[in-house]
């Protein structure tokens, strides 16, 4: 027997004519991005990092879906960021070329496995490196591999994440780097979404200001290995404020400016759409940009229990849905009997969730029966895609056409 997974229907059918949610046609829950808004958040956002002067390469571990990340390049994307070693293996093998990844890359058997693709493909990879000690480590190793490794100097903030906490840090860190003949200084790098909220903008000024003058110094000392040294930042919440703060210097022409926001592309109904918003209340070329960023991710499942008349147990819980950063939200309901779909209550409210089932209240009177289908919105789309290990893709008939499958 074939493995069946969560959210499939019969294999046969999608291939003919789709699985219809709404005809019952597929498994619930199921998780499923709409391709109208995929389609708009990429050439969306193409078109501000284009006005921006900046290249993009979003962090792919939002879907880590290489259909989606081809969408991304074919939408101008320069490259695809990643987290861990597996993550950029799945890539290269789903034909992507040019990969950050951004993170430190620690570790003999990741040294190996690294190494390995650069020896036998041709893909353009660079990591982080923040430590003298993970110089030394990579700078031996690929040494014995005859293959040599891009780097970026990643420069954090004090009691931040990753990162050389000062200027005199990042030179003594250059100084090692370039004892190895096997590593190539390509730039700096920063993550700025560890800076308090209250004072974002001022704090990310002053951090991209200091990433400049570091990078100004130490291309001086010739100490890249790159004309035009790569200097990458920027999460999904900050992105306009980076790009901002790096146009204004005074160097702009001597770098090249990489942002790495990932979830703009699927975005969603909560700390994203709360981040977009902020970005447009802010940002002039983001007000120019026909259109906007759209919520692309839903999923449908149904009503399983209703033993209180304020309450229904839905057939979602923790393994379906993200719930770190906000409860899913009601957006849609349909009933098979009568055959109608509705907008769901405002007043709808998911107040606890569980394993497999989520308790949404409603209103005493309401209609809701056991077997009818709710479609719900999230927020934080990473950690709904990571649930899934296919995502089907729909249009507003509600059909899924095709799966995406993830690599987690």
């Amino acid at each position: 027997m074939s493995e069946f997974l969560k959210g499939s229907g019969k294999p046969e059918l999608l291939v003919t004519q789709g699985w219809s949610i709404l005809a019952e046609e597929v498994s619930l829950p199921v998780a499923v991005v709409k391709q109208s808004a995929i389609t708009n958040n990429a050439q969306w956002m193409a078109q501000y990092a284009m006005r921006a002067g900046v290249k993009l390469a979003p962090h792919g571990k939002t879907t880590m879906s290489p259909d989606l990340f081809h969408q991304q390049i074919e939408q101008g994307a320069w490259a695809i960021s990643l987290a861990t070693v597996p993550q950029v293996l799945n890539a290269v093998e789903h034909g992507v070329e040019r990969i950050i990844l951004a993170n430190q890359l620690v570790g003999k058997y990741h040294f190996e496995l690294i190494a390995q693709l650069l020896a036998q493909t041709d893909t353009e990879f660079y990591c982080f490196v923040d430590s003298p000690d993970n110089a030394r480590q990579l700078g031996e190793f690929f040494a014995t591999k005859s293959v040599a490794l891009n780097i970026l100097l990643e420069v954090g903030i004090e009691n931040g994440r990753c990162g050389v906490r000062s200027q005199a840090q990042t030179l003594e860190l250059l100084d090692v780097c370039q004892q190895f003949k096997a590593l190539n200084v390509c730039g700096l790098s920063f993550y700025e979404g560890v800076v308090a909220a209250e004072q974002a903008v001022e704090h990310i000024n002053t951090l991209v200001e200091k990433i400049i003058a570091i990078a100004v110094q130490i291309q001086q000392r010739q100490g890249f290995a790159l004309a035009n040294p790569i200097i990458t930042g920027a999460g999904s919440a900050w992105y306009d404020v980076v790009a901002k703060a790096l146009n204004a210097s005074k160097s702009r022409e001597q770098f090249t400016y990489v942002l790495r926001p990932g979830c703009y592309l699927i975005h969603d109904t909560g700390i994203y759409q709360s981040a977009q918003q902020q970005v447009v209340q802010r940002c002039q070329l983001a007000c120019d940009i026909n259109g906007a960023l759209i919520s692309g991710l839903y999923i449908w499942a149904y009503v399983v229990s209703r033993t209180q008349s304020d309450q229904v147990i839905i057939g979602l819980g923790k393994r379906d849905a993200a719930f770190d950063a906000g409860l899913p939200t009601a957006e849609l309901v349909f009933t098979p009997a009568t055959q109608k779909l509705e907008n769901a209550p405002s007043a709808w409210r998911v107040t606890h969730i569980m394993d497999q089932h989520c308790m949404m209240n409603v209103a005493p009177d309401c209609t809701l029966k056991v077997g009818d289908l709710v479609c719900f919105s999230t927020s934080h789309p990473c950690l709904t895609f990571d649930k899934w290990r296919q995502i089907g893709v729909v249009e507003d008939d509600w059909v899924i056409t095709k799966t995406l499958t993830t690599y987690f």
